[in-house]
């Protein structure tokens, strides 16, 4: 729990390591739905699109729930935080230049998000 007052960090480290941990699982999941139909043709982007924010909204339910309190804050950081590994890791997996376009909406969407998220996790 965050001392009075402060910012909970370690909650916001374990609450985006928690949404990586779903992001593993959901993609797992995924593949194996993809394994089974064996068309791709719209599952893919909207698998990998549901995989992102369902594990940014898991990252911030889990580092609100941590932190006990500020919610909002603390899930909108966690939700950020992994949104930006995961895009970090798309440009060093697929080796492709940074490309900024639409990026300032993702982040603002990483954002809310999470701080759905946060707030979700403090209210259940």
């Amino acid at each position: 729990m965050a001392p009075e007052g402060g910012f909970d960090g370690p909650s916001v480290l374990r609450g985006a390591g928690t949404g990586a941990v779903t992001a593993a699982a959901l993609l797992l999941i995924a593949s194996l739905v993809l394994f089974i139909v064996q068309d791709s043709s719209g599952f893919v982007p909207l698998a990998t699109v549901a995989v992102a924010w369902l594990s940014v909204l898991a990252s911030g339910f889990s580092a609100a729930r941590r932190a006990g309190r500020a919610g909002l804050w603390h899930g909108a950081a966690a939700g950020l935080l992994l949104f930006l590994a995961l895009y970090l890791i798309g440009i060093l997996v697929y080796d492709l230049p940074l490309h900024p376009t639409g990026l300032g909406l993702r982040i603002v969407l990483s954002l809310v998000v999470g701080a759905i998220g946060g707030t979700l996790g403090l209210a259940l």
